[in-house]
């Protein structure tokens, strides 16, 4: 061997050997690389106030208020369940829950669902913390499932929702845009949830530790085979430049006419209405607050700006947040909060399944067994009276009609 060659060969051996980092379930992937190598910002701007939620959801929805919460959107169908009518998409930021309801652009990408046995449905908590969808995620060797995080006020309270509020599916259709074709049935949720492990993945997007759902390594153990789509900012509720302000604007110059168009929607339902009722009646916080809102539907330009949607405290007000995988919350009971990142909660279900323990009883799918009770949230913008919420709202994937059917469950 010559002398050139020897030392090329002495260089080359001298060179360190670059370990690959393997990405494992639990590990946050922001510093790994390779497929599961999240972008750390989203496109566009997260929404600004819970002002524009109050807004831009009114018409699809009522806002109510449940105790030691705050003001919670309940959709219209008394029968919704989260995280059930859609599809997951693998993308750039992990992955996304895409759906066509009028409201998902929101209710699926911030804030927390927990179950309320006060009004017997679903409800969602508004906050300001944007993230590709806020679920817990469980797998076994043949199955991926998920359920909506609750928020961190409800984890505290003990309530964990119930095993038939997950959905599962077999791995190989998780990522199927018809995926709802594929949910187990009832008596096999349960069986499979007892053998189901926490899937625990994060990332960080803009600072904000985020669920990113099954890495890729898990994927290509089920024979999964992808590769991670960019997503458009409106088609996960985020806002052009420039345009998050305009919408907090908007709402809090049309707050009066929102609280009378949100008075009348409750009243129009006996059973939400009365169940309302006996909440105010039982609550003389809540009754406070209420009592404030009618005067500043009665009396729009002495309330100076001071009532919100949400309660008595100013919008844009902001608490430090919980630990990775918590919502934070204000503290005081009626104050809107984005969760910095939801706890997962425990033992939920999707839509149709099992019998829940308690006299709550989500749309035809099991009540949790502990009343949730998440923590106040943000001020209350009015709505337009002429503009349309829906023309300010970030448009959903999929259109925007309304799909208030459940999904399909074999």
């Amino acid at each position: 061997m010559t002398t050139g060659k020897l030392y090329l060969a002495a260089l080359l051996c001298a060179i360190p050997a670059v370990a690959v980092a393997q990405p494992s379930i639990g590990v946050d992937v922001g510093v790994n690389v390779g497929a599961d190598t999240y972008d750390t910002d989203a496109p566009g701007d997260p929404v600004e106030s819970v002002d524009v939620f109050y807004d831009q959801l009114s018409p699809y929805g009522t806002w109510v208020d449940e105790p030691d919460v705050g003001r919670v959107y309940v959709p219209e169908s008394a029968d919704y369940v989260p995280y059930q009518n859609g599809h997951w998409q693998y993308t750039n930021l992990g992955f996304v829950w895409v759906s066509s309801e009028p409201h998902a652009w929101a209710t699926s990408h911030y804030g927390r669902w927990a179950y309320s046995n006060h009004y017997s449905r679903w409800y969602w908590l508004p906050d300001t913390t944007w993230g590709p969808s806020w679920v817990e995620w469980r797998q076994t060797g043949s199955h991926f499932g998920w359920a909506p995080l609750a928020p961190e006020v409800v984890v505290r309270a003990g309530w964990h929702p119930p095993v038939e509020s997950w959905h599962y599916c077999g791995a190989e259709h998780v990522l199927d845009v018809n995926v709802g074709r594929y949910y187990e049935p009832r008596e096999r949720v349960i069986e499979i949830h007892r053998e189901a492990r926490p899937l625990e993945h994060y990332s960080t997007v803009g600072k904000v530790r985020v669920v990113v759902g099954p890495p890729a390594a898990t994927l290509r153990d089920h024979r999964i085979t992808v590769r991670p789509v960019r997503v458009e900012a409106r088609t996960i509720g985020r806002c052009a430049p420039g345009e998050a302000r305009v919408q907090v604007e908007h709402a809090r110059e049309h707050r009066a006419a929102f609280e009378a168009q949100n008075q009348h929607r409750i009243e129009s339902d006996t059973r939400l209405h009365a169940a309302h009722v006996k909440v105010i009646e039982t609550h003389p916080q809540i009754k406070v607050e209420v009592n404030a809102r009618v005067e500043l539907v009665r009396h729009p330009a002495e309330s100076h700006g001071r009532v919100e949607a949400g309660g008595h405290v100013e919008a844009g007000e902001h608490v430090e947040h919980g630990r990775p995988g918590e919502p934070a919350h204000a503290q005081p009971p009626h104050e809107a909060r984005p969760p910095e990142h939801a706890q997962p909660p425990h033992e939920a279900r999707p839509p149709e399944h099992v019998q829940p323990p308690h006299e709550a009883r989500p749309p035809e799918h099991a009540p949790p067994p502990h009343e949730a009770k998440p923590p106040t949230h943000a001020p209350p913008p009015a709505q337009a009276p002429a503009p349309k919420p829906a023309e300010h709202a970030p448009p959903t994937h999929g259109g925007d009609h309304r799909d208030d059917h459940k999904g399909d469950h074999r």
